[in-house]
């Protein structure tokens, strides 16, 4: 069984793995069956905040020891609230550039 890190790392080259609640098909990221991450059509990796910063606490193990190690490979982050409000999805993702609305960065 993987660590959490292999598995994020996993996520980032687009490969397959799992530890005991964490896992990817290379394409999505889950923490238990939550989707915290995506990849687009354009192979960039997006994170989904969701963290008390990101104004959507899940759990300590998903913020911490999740979502936390998979920052390093993510291209772009979103709150919780964008993701949902945009019906973005590891198979719907949004056909925007990250630097451009609707995006909603974390921490501003």
């Amino acid at each position: 069984m993987a660590t959490n890190k292999q598995v994020v790392e996993a996520w980032g080259n687009g490969r397959c793995s799992s530890s005991n609640n964490l896992h990817t098909d290379g394409m999505g990221l889950y923490s238990y069956n939550l989707l915290i991450g995506y990849t687009t059509e354009q192979f960039q990796k997006v994170l989904i905040d969701y963290t008390a910063k990101g104004g959507e606490f899940v759990s300590m193990t998903t913020s911490s020891k999740h979502i936390a190690p998979a920052r390093e490979f993510a291209d772009v982050t979103v709150t919780p609230k964008a993701f949902k409000e945009h019906s973005w999805n590891a198979h719907n993702p949004p056909e925007v550039e990250p630097t451009l609305d609707p995006w909603t960065p974390v921490g501003s």
